[in-house]
This record gives C-alpha cells, sequence and structure tokens, in this order.
C-alpha cells in the first residue's frame, strides 16, 4: 500500500508539472479568448437585450454546441492519432470531410434552437436573427474546424498530448470567434440591411460548394448519428441556459462584470471538465483506468485545481480592467465573491466530468463522442446558473 501511496504522490507531482508547465498556458490563452467576446457581449449587451433578444436564447446553446462539436471532434482526432487512424497532417482528406460533416451537424441544432425561441414568443427581428446564427455557424465552424484539426495534430506532432491543450483552446477560439461575429452581423444590419442579406446568400453558396467538393458520404454522417443525435438533444437543452440568460439579463447588466466575463466563465467550466473527460476516455481506451475509485485517475482532477485561483483570480481582474477601459463604469466591491467561490465550482464541474465519461464508457458508449459534449453543455447550465447567484449576491434582488 505505501509502494501505490508513493507511485500517487510521484504521479501527482508530475501531473501538477504539467497542469502548469501545459494545461496552464492553455487556460490561461484561452481565457484571454473568452474575455475578448465578453467584451463584445458586455459593451452591446443591451443592443441585443433591446433589439435582438433572440440571440440571448441561443447565445448559450450556441457557444456551447460549438466547443461542444469541436471539442468532441479534437478528443475523437487525439484518439485517432495515438491508434494510427489519422496522419499527422492536415493534408489527410479525413480532416476535410471531418469539418464538413461536423458544420451540417452544427446547423440543424441551431435551427432548432431559433425555432424554439420563436415559439416561446421571442420574435422581434426573428428572420435576421436566423440569417445571424446560420451565416455565423457556416464561417466560425469552417475556421474553428481547422483550427481544431492544427491544435491537436500540432500538439500530437510535438510530442504533447494533444487532450491537455486541444479543448480548452478549441472551445475558447469558439468563445472568440462567436459573440464577435454576432455582433458584426448586427453592425452590418444598421449599417446596409440588403448587403447583410447579399453576403448571408453568398456564405450558403460557398458552404455546398465546399460541402460538394468533401464528397461526405451518406455512410460517414451515419457514423456520427451517435455525435448528432447527442449534440442535438444537448442544444435543445441548452434552452435551459438561453431562457436563464435570457429572464434574468436585467441584473445580469446590472452587475457590469458578469456581463463581460459570462462568456469566458461557461468556457473555463467547460474546458476543466472538457480536459478531465477527454484524458479519462484516452485512459479508458487504453486500459489504464481498472475501477471508479483509481486513484490515478484522481491525480488530473487534484492537479488541475490547484490551477483554478489562478484562472478565477486573473479572469476577475483582466475582466475588471476591461470593463473601465471600455465603459468606464464601477465594478462593484463584492465581484471578489466570484474569485473565492470560482475553484470549487472548477472542481464540481471536473468531478462531474469524471464520473460521466467513467459509467458512458461502462456502457459500452465512446466518451469521446458523448462525454464532452454533454458535459460543456451542461457546464453552461450550472455556469449560466452560477453567474445568476453571483449577480445576486453583488446586486441584490
Amino acid at each position: 500500500m505505501a509502494v501505490i501511496g508513493g507511485e500517487v504522490r510521484e504521479e501527482l507531482k508530475e501531473k501538477v508539472k504539467e497542469a502548469y508547465r501545459v494545461t496552464l498556458p492553455s487556460l490561461f490563452t484561452s481565457q484571454i479568448f473568452g474575455l475578448f467576446g465578453g467584451t463584445f457581449l458586455g459593451k452591446y449587451f443591451e443592443t441585443i437585450r433591446t433589439q435582438f433578444p433572440g440571440l440571448l436564447v441561443v447565445l448559450p446553446g450556441i457557444m456551447g454546441l460549438r466547443g461542444n462539436v469541436f471539442g468532441s471532434m479534437a478528443s475523437r482526432f487525439s484518439t485517432m492519432l495515438y491508434l494510427g487512424d489519422l496522419e499527422p497532417s492536415l493534408r489527410d482528406r479525413k480532416v476535410l470531410k471531418e469539418i464538413v460533416l461536423r458544420m451540417l451537424i452544427s446547423l440543424i441544432p441551431i435551427l432548432l434552437l431559433w425555432a424554439i425561441g420563436v415559439a416561446t414568443g421571442v420574435r422581434k427581428n426573428a428572420f435576421d436573427v436566423l440569417l445571424i446564427v446560420v451565416t455565423s455557424t457556416i464561417l466560425v465552424s469552417f475556421i474553428l474546424g481547422y483550427f481544431t484539426s492544427f491544435v491537436t495534430i500540432f500538439a500530437f506532432r510535438r510530442g504533447t498530448d494533444p487532450d491537455s491543450v486541444a479543448a480548452p483552446l478549441v472551445a475558447s477560439m469558439g468563445d472568440f470567434l462567436t459573440v464577435p461575429s454576432l455582433v458584426l452581423f448586427i453592425l452590418l444590419i444598421e449599417h446596409s440591411p440588403e448587403g447583410f442579406r447579399i453576403f448571408n446568400y453568398v456564405v450558403l453558396f460557398l458552404f455546398a460548394v465546399v460541402a460538394a467538393i468533401s464528397r461526405v458520404r451518406k455512410e460517414e454522417f451515419r457514423e456520427l448519428k451517435q455525435v448528432f443525435i447527442t449534440i442535438t438533444g444537448l442544444a435543445l437543452l441548452s434552452t435551459i441556459s438561453g431562457s436563464i440568460l435570457a429572464r434574468f439579463s436585467g441584473i445580469i447588466q446590472a452587475s457590469v462584470i458578469l456581463s463581460f466575463i459570462y462568456p469566458s466563465l461557461l468556457s473555463s467550466f467547460g474546458n476543466y471538465g472538457s480536459i478531465i473527460a477527454a484524458k479519462t476516455s484516452t485512459k479508458l481506451h487504453l486500459g489504464e483506468i481498472e475501477g471508479f475509485l483509481c486513484p490515478k485517475a484522481f491525480t488530473d482532477i487534484l492537479a488541475l485545481f490547484t490551477t483554478a485561483p489562478v484562472i478565477g483570480t486573473t479572469k476577475l481582474l483582466i475582466g475588471i480592467a476591461l470593463v473601465k477601459l471600455t465603459t468606464g463604469m464601477a465594478v462593484p466591491g463584492s465581484a471578489w465573491v466570484v474569485a473565492l467561490t470560482y475553484p470549487f465550482m472548477v472542481l464540481f464541474i471536473m468531478l462531474y466530468s469524471y464520473t460521466v465519461s467513467y459509467f458512458l464508457f461502462r456502457k459500452n458508449i465512446d466518451p469521446d463522442h458523448v462525454a464532452i459534449p454533454l458535459i460543456s453543455n451542461n457546464s453552461d447550465i450550472f455556469g449560466t446558473i452560477y453567474v445568476v447567484l453571483m449577480a445576486k449576491l453583488m446586486v441584490g434582488g
């Protein structure tokens, strides 16, 4: 037992070093991306809330969807690279096919989210909202698809575990692109409504051309049936986050800081969960986890937990600086409650992630296909509830 305990301690030390050497820079970089997107959301939150309220209903779903789709793609590529099923090159034909498949998988849930928003009475500028989310999904998915492929393959070729860096970078790049793209489309509508619609039709045409070039077959789409069903179901579930965000948008805006760091918070919760899911999935496939209470399996969680206070504190500090630089508004002193509670929320997400990944694998369900999307989605719901609770603590109500 003493030998086993010593091995676990040594492994934990190595995992902590890896967390600070590899994962923390990745998490911090992704945090900057998320805060960049959050700056756009915070600055234009009032415009979105009053002129395009449908975007608030679908926003958590869009953010989660892109993290789900391409986070699972990164995990799938990582496993394929280790098994030798994918060449470590962007020129591999499987790369373009996988990107197109993921774009197709993304569009149907987006349409459903928009329809649900309209059905629940959020109909102001509904057609413009539809064009915004569809075109944004196509453009962002294409960019994010190649970014995901590059990060995963580059890390693998450098001898770095892709599971440690890909998920947070991919999810945060999605946040980096998502909110600014939505805001830019809003500004384009205000400047030239006709130009906005022409641009949308051109993008749809180019998407059809790329889909034809990729030569995606029905059989290949069917192979991702499990992913598609999961993604669609989770996208619909994300309406919970959207409804909460729309309902409490006033108090979130009143807190000032939370409207700026909202995307970054959700992204980081999903990042921590996705990293644990990806690591757990790889270990399960390689037979390194024999039981649920495997001590070595929890070293990843403990190692990453040590980084949470760093991420939480810097997130708040940078967020406060961005608020002052872009709006000049004061941030309530009670905002520090976010930094104090953030690490424990991260720990909850990681334990939840490990549990879901483990039991899905035991039920013969590939965690690469289901765990990361499920965890990212659930993290968005938990994260949105967390943001509302923090807003209430900060401004009351």
